[in-house]
Order: structure tokens, then C-alpha cells, then sequence
């Protein structure tokens, strides 16, 4: 290479293996990439004296594994010579770091090891591989593409672009903005294997580019499985110049060679200690379990050789090279010394084959990803090719996806049971890149060149002009996207969606309104999520905001949420009085960077706006709280207050939750134990308002607990005091959605009880029994009204206008002209108060409705009502009327036949509604 030449490096940090790869220009005009043999040491040996040296030797791929030498102070050691001391101390050595980017502490190591996080480990890789290339191409490397999983979530790449600038990388452009460093593994792959087929490397008819092609690029390496949908055509403006399309990408999988070196391994510990019981080796057996690790990381060693032996004899390569032999095949042997215990063993091709058997998944089939949801094997490498295939389905609005070729790439799918798998499931041979080891580096080298050499390639890899003279790997990107959404992880362990699976990268949300911070604080935790196969979450981010102000009362908070191409994320809050973010308050000190920083509070987390998905245990466990807390402040006035606004407001979050039938078993468990009045209160008014949402069995438990709260008021109802009565209160209430007939019959014991009576009419009219009495009720309300006596009119006008509106099955012409006529003689008496004459005018609207076309009532005895409510003015005192104005517009509404808007549904419904 010239001295002067400038270096485009691409490195493909592996779990198992690094390389790096250099890109140049021949004179012709192609671009070339050459992987670099990287030295490293092997293995030690003495000089004269007792002075240690290590032997070198250069070799291509690097192993991942990281050494700090006990014997010297800790100082790292890259390469061979670290794989071969994890043997001998597993606790002294790093591997498969990879798996563990964006863990706060890499796990395994001894605490005497210096390093502490895997960005700092993958630097140490880093640094000797760019240290090395540096050596061998005569000048510093600085400037390089690292490429990551394309399922790589965002503290992920955040954590590589760490371990690439504490390797000396350059991360950052001389502005300030963040330098394009990472790359997509599948998209190198993609860049390699076009430049192979420009450069004549590989047939041209491999793939037939002049087509739109639907290309899978399945990427199994050490520790991680990447698979990506992308959609490959010739641009129609530019002929020659390939426009790539990412379509969808599986969620990350942690499946890998580790895993297989796994199974074989745990199988050989059974074996390891079968063949000392055997040799009644007591005091053997217990040292091996006592040191499992340091015995595990041999077997794991010992696993890895002889897979890649198996495949290796699998291979037809090794046939024809003469090296065959029948008896060859049948036993493979396996073993050797560790920590002093010898360990011999033999394994068949059909065992080893057995034991992987899980991985293969050999009972799902391609058409499986249309019913990806009930599919709960999910270890193994085809479950994540179908989250890739559905994803595509959504993504392309296309019932049936078809996959156009495979493309294979990373050491593991070099296994010939990989390979067979894949051609069994899509039904045809997948295409095998040149060197699955090398073929990320270098088409990540190919990238950097591009990026470099040719300015009308942007960031994001769209091409503005062409220049048809020059031979290279022509490749325009389109979108990149997001594997899996990301949701916010908000109070109780609730989450809220934020950026949806698919999002075209970068991304900027609406403005997101509608979450509350909690009365008095002005920190809020801001928790990034992601979903983990089995449904549940996990937190990949965090980051604190912090307003100046704190609001006793609590305020809204609306944000909006970027990320960019390389998966890093930003966000920006303020608070407002309104929930829908006008009328901003503050806005943030700073906006949110949101990384992995263990320091972050996670005590403070918003309020999720009205209507979002809850965890509904932790909603209830936190009520219990609230309550059990305003019973410890009961002599503090101004505190109490405070906690009844708190208890209010999660009683109110609960019930427009959207998945209210999650609340019914925590709900009634709650309610069947021995709670306070005040726990049982609440809970019996979230389950009237939610209840009729539960299923049948859950709503006949329901009415089972409230005709047991009620027992001891039937037997005796006059010795129920206190609050007590209040808890029944609501019980009554809560059996208007679930009682049965026979339970509404019973509450004749308690209806004539003035403490219970309201609770009576309003479970009467929403079950339309007790008809009789609820208009005797009603009549004698009325009568009373007119001479200026107590009454509890505005709950029998109610309770009349439900059971006689047309739709209501109790309803009864004559009844309901009776009882249009009294309740338009209530309102003429000119004695009621607002509340009961806004009640009067509903009921009489109600019983009138003329939306359905069903009533027969008398046509002139409607409209003299209409007319009396149209009069009101006549009647009563303007401060009256204007409280009465808008029940007065709804009720005229209905008498009319005219459409009630939604507002005013919502009106009609709450005004007998108790709290």
C-alpha cells in the first residue's frame, strides 16, 4: 500500500472473531477489499533465565477474547493466546463481549479485572486491531466503519461508539455532530456481495440485479442472529445503480455459535461426571462441581473443536481432497486434561445432530409467520426469520411474502446443518457469501470508501448524481429502519408506545401529549423500553428531565421523542395546564440524552394519558398505598387533602385504562379480603365503572362480593354506621352491572332505608326492575317538590327517565305519559332547585326521545313539554335557567329526533352518576 494512500477501514467487531478489512481503488476503477492479516500472540515460551516471552503470529480473523494478565498487573492481551488462557481462567478472560454491549458491567470477570464495562473490553480489541492495521499500512487509523447487529437497539451502538472512541476512533466531525461510524452487518453483507458480482468475484447470474428482488440475508455469527428483509431494484432514472431498501429486521437474538458450543457442553458435563461415578471418583465428582466454571470453559473449548470438526467432515470439500474414510465418520473423540482430571469421550454425527435438534426447529414451517403470535418455541433459528417474514407481510401489505434469495453470512452458518435447515424451509439453495468470516469487514471497508470518495453519497447512502464511468459498488440506500418499537416506561410498569416497529430512521414523533407528572415533583425518570419475546419489557435506556418549577398539584407534560440514523436517542418535555400541551408552562433544562446511566432516578414516572394500557396490578397495589397512606395522615388536614386528590386521580387513571378486563382479578381479590372501608370503597367504584367490560363469570363473582358486603345490612340495616354506609352505597351501585334479578329483589330490604335509597333508584333504573316502587317513589318526589318539602327528586326524575325511554325494555306508553305530565309539573311548580330541574328537563328529554322513531307518545303532550322547557325563563330566575341551559339544548335534542353530539351523550349520562 503507498504511504500517501488514504485508508477506508471497516472492522466487523465479532462476538467470536474480529477482522479487519482495507478498501482501495485500482487504476481501472474497481474498488477492492482486502481483509488484513492481524498479528497476535499464540503462545508463551522461556528464554534463557526465567524471562517469559509470547510467540506471534498473523493470522485473519482475530478472536474476540480479551486476557488481563494476572501475572501482569492486568494489562490486556488480545487474540489466541487469550482464547486458549480461558480455559485455565475463565474469571481473567472476556469473550463474547459482544452479547453484553450496553450492560452497565460486563458480567463473569473477576472485580479485580480494570475494565468494567464491555464498551471499555471491545476497546481493548479495538485498539489492538487498529494499532495493528495502523503498523501494516504505515499511517494512524483513525477514521473507520464498525459494524453491529442490525437489531442493535440503541444503548447497544451507543456502547460500541464508547468502545470506538476510547480505541482512539474518531466519533465526532471537526462540528460536533456525530461521524457516521456504525453500519448494519446485514448491509456490509449486502455491500460486499454486490461489489464481488461488479468486480467478477462471483458469477454474475448468482443474482440477477436487473430484477426487484425481495433478498433475506441471514447473519448467524458467535453470539447473535441478525436477519434482514431488503428489497433490492435498479433505480429507473439511473440503470446500473441498485436502490436498497431495508423492509424489516428480526427483534435481537441472543443465538449464536456460543449457544451450540452450549447444549454440547452441558451434555459432555453430564458424561464428565457420569465417568467418575462409574470410577466411584467421590472426591473427583465433588471438585468438578465445586470448580463447574473452570471445567465448563474446557468442555466449551472441547464442544467448539468438535463441531467444527463434524461440519468440517460434512463438508464435500473434504471428500474430494482425498482425506475420507468411512470409519472416520462414525466416532468423533472428544477430551482431554482439566485442572488435573482427564476427560474421554466419543460422540456419533447422529448424537451431536440430536442435540441440536432444538436450534433446527424442524416442526415450523415458512407460512408459519401468519400466525407468528401463538408460536412460544422461539430458541432457535427459524422463529426469528418468521418475526422477519411477518414484519415484511405489514410492512409490504402483502398476505403472502415471498423471499427472492438468501444470502448467508457469519462463521456459524457455515454449519451444514445451517445450511441444510434453510434450504429444506424456503425450498431452494441459499446463496453462501465468499467468506462468511470476512465478507462484514470488507463490505463495511467498501461503505467508508464510498462515503469518503464520492460526495454526492450522503449520510444516508442516496445518490444525487451518477457517474457512469466509474466501476463500483453502485448501492443508494433508502430507508434504514427500526427492528422493534420502543415504548416509555411510565408509572406502576406500565409502557406507552413512542416510535413504532418499522420506523423509517431518523425518526422524529409527533408531539405526544396528554402524561402527568405527580403533584410536587418537578424530576421525571424517563425509562426507555423494549419488548423481550416473551412480552415482557426491558429497560435500554434511561434519562432524567428536570423542571425548575414544582407543581403542587401536578401538571401535564408533552415531549417529543428523535432518533437518529445510528439508533441514538433524544427527547425534549415541557409542562402545560392543559392536557393537550398548549399553554406550555416550562419547558425542560435540557433535552433528554438518553443513555444506560445506572445514577438515573427511577422514582418519579409520568402518569400515562387517559386511555392507555395499564399494569393493572401495580395500578391497584399503588391505590392500596395511596389509601393506606391517607389513613396515616387522617389528623392532618392540609396532608389528608392531598391524598384524597391522589387517591381520586388513580382511581380515575384506572378506569380509562383501555385493558379494563385486566383489573377484574386483582379487583376481586382485593375486595375478598379484609381491606378498610376506604380500600373497599374505591375498588367497589372501579368495578361499577369497569365492570360491565369483565366477562360473565367474572361479573357473577363481582355481584357474590357485593351481596357479602351488603349481609350484615340486610339482617339488620339500622346497625350499619359510619363509613361503612358509604362502601355499601357503592356495592348497591355496583350490582346495576351485575346482579341478577333475584339480588335486585333482595335490596327491597334496604330501599325504604333513606341512607340506601339513592343507591336503590339508580340500581333499579339501570336494571329496569322495581318499577312500581321507583314510581311511587317518584310521585311522592314530586308532590313534595311542588310544596317546597325535602325530596330526593333529581334521583327518581332520573331513575323515571331511564326505565321510560323508549329503548329501555320496561318501558310503558301510559306510564311514560304519566310520567312526562308529572315531571312537567315539577318544573312548573317553579320550586326546584338547579341540580333537580336540570335532572327533570333530562328525564323529560329522555322519556321524549325521538331519535329512535319508536315512541307513541302523544304527539301534543310532547310538544306542550317542549314548550315548558323552552319556557323556562317564564319560570324560573335567570341564575337558574343559565345552570339549567345546556340540559334544556340536549333534551330539545332528543324530542326533536336530532343526533346528540358526543360531549353531550357523555352530559346525559353523568348527571345522576354518583361519584
Amino acid at each position: 500500500m503507498n504511504m500517501n494512500d488514504k485508508i477506508y477501514a471497516g472492522i466487523d467487531l465479532g462476538t467470536t472473531n474480529t477482522v479487519l478489512a482495507i478498501a482501495t481503488q485500482k487504476p481501472n476503477g474497481e474498488v477492492t477489499s482486502k481483509v488484513i492479516n492481524l498479528p497476535r500472540a499464540t503462545d508463551e515460551y522461556s528464554t534463557v533465565g526465567a524471562d517469559v516471552r509470547l510467540s506471534t503470529r498473523a493470522k485473519e480473523t482475530l478472536p474476540s477474547y480479551v486476557y488481563y494478565r494476572m501475572e501482569n498487573n492486568g494489562k490486556p492481551l488480545v487474540g489466541d493466546f487469550a482464547k486458549r488462557q480461558y480455559q485455565l481462567r475463565p474469571y481473567w478472560v472476556a469473550k463474547s463481549i459482544k452479547s453484553q454491549m450496553g450492560k452497565p458491567y460486563a458480567e463473569g470477570l473477576s472485580p479485580d479485572v480494570p475494565d468494567k464495562t464491555p464498551a471499555q473490553i471491545s476497546s481493548r480489541i479495538l485498539e489492538h486491531v487498529i494499532r495493528s492495521g495502523s503498523k501494516i499500512c504505515g499511517q494512524p487509523i483513525t477514521d473507520a466503519i464498525i459494524t453491529v447487529p442490525a437489531n442493535f437497539d440503541s444503548v447497544m451502538c451507543e456502547a460500541t461508539r464508547e468502545a470506538a472512541k476510547l480505541a482512539g476512533i474518531e466519533v465526532k466531525n471537526p462540528d460536533g455532530s456525530d461521524r457516521p461510524i456504525l453500519l448494519s452487518e446485514p448491509n456490509a453483507v449486502i455491500y460486499d456481495l454486490v461489489n464481488e458480482i461488479h468486480n467478477g468475484e462471483l458469477p454474475s447470474g448468482l443474482l440477477d440485479l436487473s430484477k426487484k428482488l425481495c433478498i433475506l440475508v441471514f447473519d448467524l455469527g458467535g453470539g447473535t442472529l441478525d436477519i434482514t428483509m431488503h428489497v433490492v431494484q435498479e433505480r429507473v432514472d439511473a440503470p446500473g445503480v441498485l436502490k436498497v431498501d431495508e423492509i424489516a429486521t428480526n427483534r435481537y437474538t441472543l443465538l449464536g455459535g456460543d449457544d451450540f458450543d452450549e447444549m454440547l457442553a452441558q451434555v459432555m458435563y453430564k458424561r464428565y461426571l457420569e465417568q467418575y461415578k462409574k470410577e466411584h471418583k467421590q472426591e473427583a465428582i465433588a471438585e468438578i462441581k465445586r470448580n463447574k466454571e473452570i471445567h465448563m470453559a474446557a468442555l466449551r473449548t472441547y464442544a467448539q473443536l468438535l463441531k467444527e470438526e463434524v461440519s468440517c467432515k460434512h463438508d464435500d470439500n473434504y471428500y474430494i481432497s482425498g482425506w475420507y474414510d468411512e470409519d472416520d465418520e462414525s466416532n468423533f473423540s472428544v477430551g482431554g486434561n482439566i485442572s488435573g482430571y482427564s476427560y474421554v469421550d466419543s460422540f456419533t454425527k447422529e448424537e451431536i445432530e440430536e442435540i441440536y435438534q432444538p436450534l433446527m426447529a424442524k416442526q415450523l414451517k415458512y407460512s408459519d409467520y401468519k400466525g407468528l403470535s401463538s408460536i412460544s418455541d422461539t430458541k432457535n433459528i427459524i422463529y426469528p426469520i418468521l418475526d422477519v417474514l411477518r414484519k415484511a407481510s405489514d410492512k409490504l401489505k402483502q398476505e403472502d411474502v415471498q423471499v427472492d434469495a438468501v444470502v448467508l453470512n457469519g462463521g456459524m452458518s457455515k454449519f451444514y446443518m445451517i445450511q441444510d435447515r434453510l434450504k429444506e424451509f424456503f425450498g431452494f439453495d441459499p446463496i453462501i457469501a465468499l467468506n462468511p468470516d470476512q465478507s462484514v469487514a470488507k463490505g463495511a471497508a467498501i461503505y467508508r470508501y464510498l462515503l469518503q470518495n464520492h460526495g454526492e453519497m450522503k449520510d444516508d447512502m442516496r445518490m444525487t448524481q451518477i457517474e457512469p464511468s466509474v466501476k463500483k459498488a453502485r448501492i443508494e440506500w433508502g430507508d434504514s429502519i427500526l427492528n422493534d418499537g420502543l415504548y416509555l416506561g411510565i408509572r406502576n410498569g406500565a409502557v406507552y408506545p413512542i416510535i413504532p416497529t418499522g420506523a423509517v430512521l431518523p425518526y422524529t414523533s409527533e408531539v405526544m401529549t396528554g402524561f402527568k407528572i405527580e403533584p410536587g415533583q418537578n424530576r421525571i425518570a424517563i425509562p426507555i423500553k423494549s419488548q423481550n419475546l416473551d412480552g415482557s419489557y426491558r429497560t435500554i435506556a434511561s434519562g432524567n428531565i428536570l423542571f425548575q418549577k414544582k407543581y403542587p398539584d401536578g401538571a401535564f407534560v408533552s415531549f417529543r421523542i428523535c432518533m437518529n440514523k445510528n439508533k441514538l436517542l433524544s427527547m425534549t418535555a415541557w409542562t402545560s395546564k392543559v392536557p393537550d400541551g398548549y399553554d406550555k408552562l416550562e419547558k425542560g433544562t435540557v433535552d433528554i440524552q438518553v443513555d444506560n446511566a445506572e445514577h438515573f432516578s427511577t422514582k418519579c414516572k409520568m402518569q400515562a394519558p387517559s386511555g392507555s394500557c395499564l399494569q393493572a396490578r401495580d395500578e391497584i397495589n399503588r391505590l392500596l398505598q395511596l389509601c393506606q397512606n391517607m389513613e396515616k395522615c387522617r389528623y392532618k388536614a392540609d396532608a389528608k387533602v392531598n391524598a384524597a386528590k391522589r387517591i381520586k386521580e388513580s382511581v380515575k387513571n384506572i378506569i380509562s385504562a383501555s385493558n379494563k378486563e385486566d383489573f377484574a382479578e386483582p379487583v376481586l381479590a382485593e375486595l375478598q379480603k379484609d381491606n378498610s372501608e376506604e380500600v373497599k370503597l374505591r375498588l367497589f367504584t372501579i368495578a361499577r365503572k369497569i365492570g360491565s367490560e369483565w366477562d360473565e363469570n367474572k361479573r357473577k363473582a363481582l355481584a357474590k362480593t357485593c351481596m357479602s358486603q351488603l349481609a350484615s345490612a340486610f339482617v339488620n340495616p339500622a346497625n350499619v354506621v359510619g363509613a361503612k354506609i358509604s362502601t355499601n352505597n357503592q356495592a348497591i351501585y355496583t350490582l346495576s352491572i351485575c346482579g341478577s334479578e333475584a339480588d335486585m329483589k333482595k335490596l327491597e330490604r334496604l330501599h325504604s332505608e333513606l341512607k340506601y335509597r339513592q343507591a336503590c333508584m339508580y340500581a333499579y333504573a339501570h336494571t329496569c326492575t322495581e318499577i312500581d316502587w321507583l314510581w311511587k317513589e317518584f310521585e311522592r318526589d314530586v308532590q313534595s317538590a311542588c310544596y317546597a318539602k325535602a325530596n330526593n327528586l333529581q334521583f327518581s326524575a332520573y331513575a323515571m327517565g331511564q326505565v321510560m325511554n323508549p329503548q329501555a325494555i320496561s318501558y310503558n306508553t301510559a306510564k311514560a305519559e304519566n310520567t312526562v305530565k308529572l315531571l312537567s309539573k315539577a318544573i312548573k311548580s317553579g320550586g326546584l332547585t338547579a341540580e333537580s330541574l336540570v335532572c327533570c328537563v333530562l328525564a323529560a328529554g329522555w322519556v321524549c326521545d325521538q331519535r329512535s322513531g319508536e315512541s307513541d307518545l302523544n304527539a301534543e303532550l310532547v310538544n306542550r313539554t317542549l314548550n315548558v322547557i323552552r319556557d323556562l325563563e317564564l319560570i324560573y330566575l335567570l341564575p337558574i335557567v343559565e345552570k339549567a341551559r345546556k340540559a334544556c339544548k340536549i333534551a330539545e335534542k332528543l324530542i326533536l329526533g336530532e343526533c346528540l353530539e358526543k360531549e353531550e351523550e357523555q352530559y346525559l349520562l353523568s348527571k345522576a352518576d354518583p361519584d
